[in-house]
């Protein structure tokens, strides 16, 4: 009898110390996102954001920083076909933030101090032709945000962080298809 209470009390404390939710880990592929086809010579990437390393910027921090994320989607999805024209992608903002914050409506037992994490990317796309004349122009937003725990591991920290850049980076391309085709629906093949 006494065995058996050791094996269920063992089973119960295994079982209680589970995670509840768990983040895999994000793999960036480039290829799920929406190609792009421009009708010019090259295509130039300008990164006009300022990273900022002081609270509540975080994005110094990561391995990959968001900026870089969209530099690599850019020169994976755009392609130049033609030998006129200058496609001009500059990155405006891509800045992500970490605030703590209390969740008032916490219960007795649940954390009651949050971090949020906010994602802002503000990309603006030009195509010029070759006496540099402005021929189309759009700007592509995306802001998206998420919260954790506050005592969570940094893998876990890690992994929503790279979700949120994920997600972020889909809806800008998708944001990014629509104003294309709407705005330069001449020049994309």
């Amino acid at each position: 009898m006494k065995k058996l209470i050791i094996i269920l009390f063992f089973l119960l404390v295994t079982f209680a110390c589970q995670p509840i939710e768990k983040i895999d880990q994000i793999v960036f592929d480039n290829n799920q996102f929406s190609r792009f086809n421009i009708q010019t010579n090259y295509i130039e990437i300008n990164e006009v954001f300022e990273k900022k390393i002081s609270e509540p910027y975080i994005g110094h921090t990561l391995k990959i920083s968001p900026s870089q994320r969209i530099i690599n989607w850019v020169n994976e999805n755009f392609k130049a076909i033609g030998n006129e024209n200058i496609f001009n992608v500059t990155i405006l903002d891509a800045s992500i933030t970490q605030t703590q914050f209390e969740n008032k409506e916490a219960k007795n037992f649940d954390e009651k101090n949050h971090y949020e994490y906010k994602l802002f990317y503000l990309v603006e796309f030009n195509l010029y032709d070759d006496s540099n004349i402005l021929l189309a122009s759009t700007l592509v937003e995306t802001s998206r945000s998420t919260t954790s725990g506050l005592y969570i591991s940094i893998q876990e920290k890690e992994n929503i962080i790279e979700d949120l850049i994920y997600k972020s980076l889909i809806d800008i391309s998708n944001e990014s298809k629509v104003l294309l085709k709407k705005y330069m629906s001449n020049y994309i093949l």
